[in-house]
């Protein structure tokens, strides 16, 4: 999902490759999610993320939030990374 090119725009790999980021949340939901889960909820995606280990990367100042069409949300784990699939196996639901 986040290295196929069509979804780009949407969700992509931060220039070091040791997260991701969805650019609108909104559209990422309406448009990815549905090709690979069963259902167009963002928040149901972010809590499955923070189930497997995943950290949200705040950047924003504290109660400085855009909405969901110009935030940029980035997520992170130790063990997805760019280019290194044999790590994948390591990640675990809590």
């Amino acid at each position: 999902m986040v290295s196929d090119r069509r979804n780009q725009h949407l969700i992509s790999w931060n220039p070091s490759g040791s997260s991701f980021l969805v650019c609108n949340a909104t559209r990422f939901a309406q448009e990815v999610l549905p090709e690979h889960f069963k259902h167009s909820n963002f928040s149901s995606f972010v809590r499955q993320l923070n189930m497997y280990g995943f950290h949200k990367i705040n950047k924003s100042p504290r109660g400085q939030r855009g909405n969901n069409e110009n935030e940029i949300w980035e997520f992170s784990h130790p063990k997805f990374q760019r280019g290194r699939p044999d790590i994948l196996e390591d990640i675990k639901r809590k």
